[in-house]
């Protein structure tokens, strides 16, 4: 497979989810149980801190759903390079195997290895997604106390590295997201929404220049306008999500990319995304760079958005945005 994006969304524990973490006690392991508002889907992780590495920035992250569907897959963030960006381009990936306790080895083929890109498409060269059907038998053994091992053995040469994942505190938190399984039942009632009636791409403007600018220019910053026309009911936004896919063009073919982060209303540390209200509009500003790649063109960001409300509501948007080629 060549190298394509992966969702996180919280980069790795971003947003609202960071709040529900919960650390084992005296494990290397920590958990958030997390259910869709929407849709009810597990979205669920387990993060497991590698055991020799003391800077806490080499860990493995099992998650329960893959861009909001059921499906169990993995990430491994490492404190040195994975794989290099000339790589990334060429669509090349590392050999990784993996050793769940005394089991024999299994070497993951390329079709189960997925490279990261953050909000910006800048490629992470520390991150590398697995996609492999063996990742629940591996939750298993992880839960009767077998740890894992990952060998990276790295294209660009270099001494191959090995990770040791204990299993120590793995039960509880496998437990805790209810296995991956969907949750019983459903979350209780909350109030409604407002009406979206329509909603659109309003004026982008260039953000060094402040200048309108006609829909979103590759390889320039932009300030973008979503707009949500709306039939108010009384309740009022207080949080907003915002994840991006790219659809592209690329020896003639075209190909799609989610990317693995977003935005946040209100937003934290990077890039800020604003909010106002003009009579019944719910207006969120973006702040929108696609880069140019001289071979690949990029036709289309699209945007969902999941606005929250002061009564607990949620509602998502989906709105694509053009993207005009660089001049």
């Amino acid at each position: 497979m060549g190298a394509l994006a992966m969702l996180g969304g919280w980069a790795l524990l971003g947003g609202w989810a960071a709040a529900q973490v919960k650390q084992v006690p005296g494990t290397y392991t920590s958990y958030a149980a997390i259910r869709d508002p929407i849709t009810d889907v597990n979205k669920s992780f387990v993060r497991i801190d590698e055991a020799n590495d003391l800077t806490g920035r080499t860990y493995l992250t099992l998650r329960c759903d893959d861009r909001g569907e059921p499906e169990v897959w993995a990430s491994l963030n490492s404190k040195v390079a994975l794989m290099t960006e000339r790589e990334y381009s060429a669509g090349l990936l590392p050999s990784v195997t993996l050793r769940l306790g005394t089991q024999p080895p299994t070497v993951l083929r390329d079709s189960d290895l997925v490279a990261v890109v953050n909000s910006r498409q800048d490629f992470i060269e520390t991150s590398l997604g697995f996609q492999s059907s063996a990742l629940r038998g591996i939750a298993t053994g992880f839960a009767s106390g077998q740890p894992l091992i990952v060998r990276v053995n790295r294209l660009s040469g270099g001494q191959a590295l090995t990770y040791t994942f204990p299993a120590k505190g793995f039960a509880e938190a496998w437990q805790g997201v209810n296995r991956c399984e969907p949750f019983a039942g459903r979350r209780g009632a909350t109030g409604a929404a407002p009406k979206f009636t329509q909603w659109y791409f309003g004026s982008c403007r260039d953000a060094a220049s402040g200048r309108p600018s006609a829909g979103l220019l590759a390889g320039r910053a932009h300030l973008c306008e979503l707009v949500i026309e709306t039939v108010p009911n009384g309740a009022q936004p207080v949080s907003a999500t915002f994840n991006y896919e790219l659809e592209y063009r690329e020896g003639g073919r075209a190909g799609k990319l989610q990317l693995d982060s977003g935005d946040t209303w209100p937003s934290g540390s990077g890039a800020r995304v604003a909010y106002r209200a003009e009579g019944s509009k719910l207006i969120f500003t973006l702040p929108l760079n696609v880069r140019v790649r001289p071979e690949r063109v990029y036709t289309s960001l699209n945007v969902t958005a999941a606005i929250t409300f002061d009564n607990g509501a949620t509602k998502r948007v989906y709105e694509p945005l053009p993207v005009r080629p660089a001049r």
